[in-house]
Protein backbone atom coordinates (compact mmCIF):
# COMPACT_ATOMS: atom_id res chain seq x y z
CA UNK A 1 0.00 0.00 0.00
CA UNK A 2 3.49 2.51 0.23
CA UNK A 3 3.18 4.90 -2.37
CA UNK A 4 -0.14 5.31 -3.32
CA UNK A 5 -1.43 8.89 -3.04
CA UNK A 6 -4.12 9.91 -1.07
CA UNK A 7 -6.69 12.90 -3.08
CA UNK A 8 -8.62 14.43 -0.28
CA UNK A 9 -12.48 13.97 -0.93
CA UNK A 10 -13.15 17.85 -2.02
CA UNK A 11 -10.01 17.24 -4.79
CA UNK A 12 -12.14 15.41 -7.21
CA UNK A 13 -15.44 14.27 -8.57
CA UNK A 14 -16.37 10.29 -8.79
CA UNK A 15 -19.25 10.24 -11.78
CA UNK A 16 -21.04 6.34 -12.25
CA UNK A 17 -20.46 5.96 -16.23
CA UNK A 18 -21.55 2.18 -16.09
CA UNK A 19 -22.88 -0.05 -13.43
CA UNK A 20 -19.84 -0.88 -11.39
CA UNK A 21 -17.78 1.70 -13.46
CA UNK A 22 -16.61 5.09 -12.09
CA UNK A 23 -14.93 7.85 -13.81
CA UNK A 24 -13.13 10.36 -11.43
CA UNK A 25 -12.06 14.06 -13.15
CA UNK A 26 -9.66 16.22 -10.49
CA UNK A 27 -11.52 19.78 -9.49
CA UNK A 28 -9.35 23.03 -8.80
CA UNK A 29 -9.95 24.90 -5.74
CA UNK A 30 -7.11 27.28 -6.06
CA UNK A 31 -7.71 29.34 -2.85
CA UNK A 32 -7.63 25.95 -0.66
CA UNK A 33 -4.87 25.96 1.89
CA UNK A 34 -2.35 23.55 2.13
CA UNK A 35 -2.81 22.98 6.08
CA UNK A 36 -6.73 21.90 4.99
CA UNK A 37 -5.42 19.67 2.29
CA UNK A 38 -3.07 17.86 4.68
CA UNK A 39 -6.13 18.17 6.93
CA UNK A 40 -8.39 16.04 5.07
CA UNK A 41 -5.60 14.00 3.56
CA UNK A 42 -4.75 13.00 7.62
CA UNK A 43 -8.73 12.27 8.44
CA UNK A 44 -8.54 9.70 5.57
CA UNK A 45 -5.32 8.18 7.15
CA UNK A 46 -6.85 8.04 10.45
CA UNK A 47 -9.82 5.98 9.15
CA UNK A 48 -7.77 3.46 7.50
CA UNK A 49 -5.63 3.37 11.00
CA UNK A 50 -8.54 2.82 12.88
CA UNK A 51 -10.31 0.16 10.33
CA UNK A 52 -7.40 -1.72 9.55
CA UNK A 53 -4.68 -1.27 11.65
CA UNK A 54 -4.57 -3.50 15.16
CA UNK A 55 -2.52 -4.08 17.97
CA UNK A 56 -0.21 -7.31 18.00
CA UNK A 57 -0.99 -9.95 20.91
CA UNK A 58 2.91 -10.17 21.57
CA UNK A 59 5.75 -8.45 20.51
CA UNK A 60 5.83 -7.15 16.83
CA UNK A 61 7.86 -9.74 14.42
CA UNK A 62 8.28 -8.65 10.79
CA UNK A 63 8.76 -12.38 9.97
CA UNK A 64 5.98 -13.68 11.55
CA UNK A 65 3.79 -11.04 10.53
CA UNK A 66 4.90 -10.99 6.62
CA UNK A 67 2.18 -14.00 5.36
CA UNK A 68 -0.61 -12.34 7.10
CA UNK A 69 -4.11 -11.84 5.03
CA UNK A 70 -4.22 -8.57 3.45
CA UNK A 71 -6.64 -6.56 4.22
CA UNK A 72 -8.83 -3.85 1.14
CA UNK A 73 -9.51 -0.54 1.88
CA UNK A 74 -11.30 1.64 -0.62
CA UNK A 75 -9.96 5.50 -0.89
CA UNK A 76 -12.35 7.91 -1.56
CA UNK A 77 -11.32 7.92 -5.33
CA UNK A 78 -12.22 4.40 -5.68
CA UNK A 79 -8.52 3.36 -5.59
CA UNK A 80 -8.10 -0.01 -3.79
CA UNK A 81 -4.77 -0.52 -1.36
CA UNK A 82 -4.01 -4.08 0.24
CA UNK A 83 -2.48 -3.95 3.41
CA UNK A 84 -0.87 -7.18 4.93
CA UNK A 85 1.85 -6.91 7.67
CA UNK A 86 1.49 -3.14 8.13
CA UNK A 87 -1.03 -3.10 9.89
CA UNK A 88 0.04 -4.37 12.98
CA UNK A 89 3.59 -2.80 12.45
CA UNK A 90 2.28 0.88 12.40
CA UNK A 91 0.36 0.88 15.95
CA UNK A 92 3.74 -1.19 17.35
CA UNK A 93 5.10 2.36 17.47
CA UNK A 94 3.17 2.86 20.11
CA UNK A 95 5.23 0.09 21.94
CA UNK A 96 8.45 0.40 20.22
CA UNK A 97 9.27 3.43 19.21
CA UNK A 98 12.45 2.45 17.50
CA UNK A 99 10.15 1.00 14.96
CA UNK A 100 9.94 4.38 12.91
CA UNK A 101 13.23 4.06 11.79
CA UNK A 102 12.04 1.12 9.34
CA UNK A 103 9.18 3.26 7.66
CA UNK A 104 10.16 5.98 4.87
CA UNK A 105 11.08 9.47 6.08
CA UNK A 106 11.60 8.02 9.60
CA UNK A 107 13.94 10.59 10.31
CA UNK A 108 11.34 13.70 10.24
CA UNK A 109 8.82 12.40 12.52
CA UNK A 110 11.04 10.16 14.85
CA UNK A 111 11.16 13.32 16.98
CA UNK A 112 8.34 15.08 15.68
CA UNK A 113 7.32 17.98 17.80
CA UNK A 114 10.39 17.41 20.57
CA UNK A 115 13.72 18.54 21.77
CA UNK A 116 15.99 16.22 20.66
CA UNK A 117 17.27 15.81 24.11
CA UNK A 118 13.69 13.79 24.70
CA UNK A 119 13.44 10.52 22.32
CA UNK A 120 10.04 9.14 21.37
CA UNK A 121 9.05 6.13 24.39
CA UNK A 122 6.79 3.94 24.54
CA UNK A 123 3.38 3.77 25.79
CA UNK A 124 3.99 1.33 28.94
CA UNK A 125 7.11 3.12 29.61
CA UNK A 126 5.63 6.98 29.21
CA UNK A 127 3.09 5.13 32.10
CA UNK A 128 5.30 3.69 34.30
CA UNK A 129 7.54 7.16 34.42
CA UNK A 130 4.58 9.03 35.25
CA UNK A 131 3.24 6.88 37.85
CA UNK A 132 6.74 7.10 39.57
CA UNK A 133 6.67 10.56 39.65
CA UNK A 134 4.00 10.79 42.66
CA UNK A 135 3.81 9.95 46.08
CA UNK A 136 4.77 6.32 46.30
CA UNK A 137 1.73 6.10 48.83
CA UNK A 138 -0.57 6.47 46.05
CA UNK A 139 1.18 4.29 43.50
CA UNK A 140 -1.04 1.70 43.91
CA UNK A 141 -4.27 3.89 42.82
CA UNK A 142 -2.75 4.73 39.98
CA UNK A 143 -2.27 1.43 38.70
CA UNK A 144 -5.93 0.49 39.76
CA UNK A 145 -6.95 3.18 37.68
CA UNK A 146 -5.45 3.93 34.13
CA UNK A 147 -7.82 5.20 31.47
CA UNK A 148 -7.18 5.30 27.91
CA UNK A 149 -8.39 7.99 25.23
CA UNK A 150 -7.86 9.45 21.74
CA UNK A 151 -7.53 8.21 18.58
CA UNK A 152 -5.19 5.70 18.80
CA UNK A 153 -6.92 3.92 21.60
CA UNK A 154 -9.50 2.84 19.44
CA UNK A 155 -7.07 0.44 17.82
CA UNK A 156 -8.33 -3.01 18.90
CA UNK A 157 -6.24 -5.02 21.15
CA UNK A 158 -4.47 -1.93 22.30
CA UNK A 159 -6.05 -1.94 25.82
CA UNK A 160 -5.11 -5.45 26.59
CA UNK A 161 -1.35 -5.60 25.00
CA UNK A 162 -0.74 -1.92 27.24
CA UNK A 163 -2.29 -3.79 30.67
CA UNK A 164 -0.23 -7.14 30.20
CA UNK A 165 3.30 -5.01 29.38
CA UNK A 166 2.33 -3.33 32.49
CA UNK A 167 1.58 -5.68 34.83
CA UNK A 168 5.13 -7.88 33.19
CA UNK A 169 6.86 -3.87 34.58
CA UNK A 170 4.66 -3.06 37.58
CA UNK A 171 6.00 -4.18 41.42
CA UNK A 172 4.30 -7.38 42.69
CA UNK A 173 1.72 -5.76 44.80
CA UNK A 174 0.62 -3.84 42.74
CA UNK A 175 -2.90 -4.50 40.87
CA UNK A 176 -3.09 -2.98 37.05
CA UNK A 177 -6.48 -2.06 35.91
CA UNK A 178 -6.53 -0.32 32.11
CA UNK A 179 -9.79 1.04 31.28
CA UNK A 180 -11.26 2.16 28.12
CA UNK A 181 -14.92 3.23 27.45
CA UNK A 182 -16.81 0.76 25.21
CA UNK A 183 -18.62 4.26 23.93
CA UNK A 184 -16.68 5.02 21.23
CA UNK A 185 -17.49 9.11 21.58
CA UNK A 186 -16.46 9.11 24.89
CA UNK A 187 -13.54 6.84 24.21
CA UNK A 188 -12.18 8.76 21.68
CA UNK A 189 -12.40 12.10 22.67
CA UNK A 190 -12.70 11.27 26.94
CA UNK A 191 -10.22 14.23 26.67
CA UNK A 192 -11.80 16.90 25.76
CA UNK A 193 -14.76 15.87 27.71
CA UNK A 194 -13.09 16.28 30.64
CA UNK A 195 -11.11 18.93 30.04
CA UNK A 196 -14.70 20.61 29.50
CA UNK A 197 -16.04 19.49 32.81
CA UNK A 198 -13.09 20.69 34.48
CA UNK A 199 -13.16 24.31 32.86
CA UNK A 200 -16.72 24.89 33.80
CA UNK A 201 -16.23 24.03 37.64
CA UNK A 202 -15.78 27.71 39.82
CA UNK A 203 -12.92 26.63 41.70
CA UNK A 204 -11.22 25.77 38.60
CA UNK A 205 -11.45 29.38 37.08
CA UNK A 206 -9.48 30.62 39.73
CA UNK A 207 -6.47 29.00 37.91
CA UNK A 208 -7.06 30.81 35.41
CA UNK A 209 -4.97 33.63 34.08
CA UNK A 210 -5.00 36.16 31.10
CA UNK A 211 -3.37 36.76 27.82
CA UNK A 212 -1.74 39.66 29.31
CA UNK A 213 -0.41 37.36 32.70
CA UNK A 214 0.78 35.16 30.07
CA UNK A 215 2.90 37.92 28.02
CA UNK A 216 3.98 39.60 31.18
CA UNK A 217 5.61 36.16 32.99
CA UNK A 218 5.41 33.38 30.54
CA UNK A 219 4.28 29.87 30.67
CA UNK A 220 5.58 29.23 34.59
CA UNK A 221 2.47 31.63 35.65
CA UNK A 222 0.82 27.75 35.84
CA UNK A 223 3.26 26.94 38.88
CA UNK A 224 2.25 29.56 41.10
CA UNK A 225 -1.22 30.02 40.44
CA UNK A 226 -2.01 26.28 40.51
CA UNK A 227 1.00 24.75 42.28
Amino acid sequence: ARGIPIRPRFSFKRTETSPGSFKVEGLDFPKTTESFKQFCVEAIVEDIKESVCRVSENVFDEQEHANVPTVMYELPDGSEVQIGGDRFKVPEVLFNPSLLGTFPDAQAISNLGQPSSLPLQSLTKLVMESIAKVDVDVRKELFNGIILTGGSSMLPNVRERLERELLESAPGQARVKVIASHNAMERKFGVWIGGSILASLGSFQQCWFSKQEYEEKGAGLIHMKAP
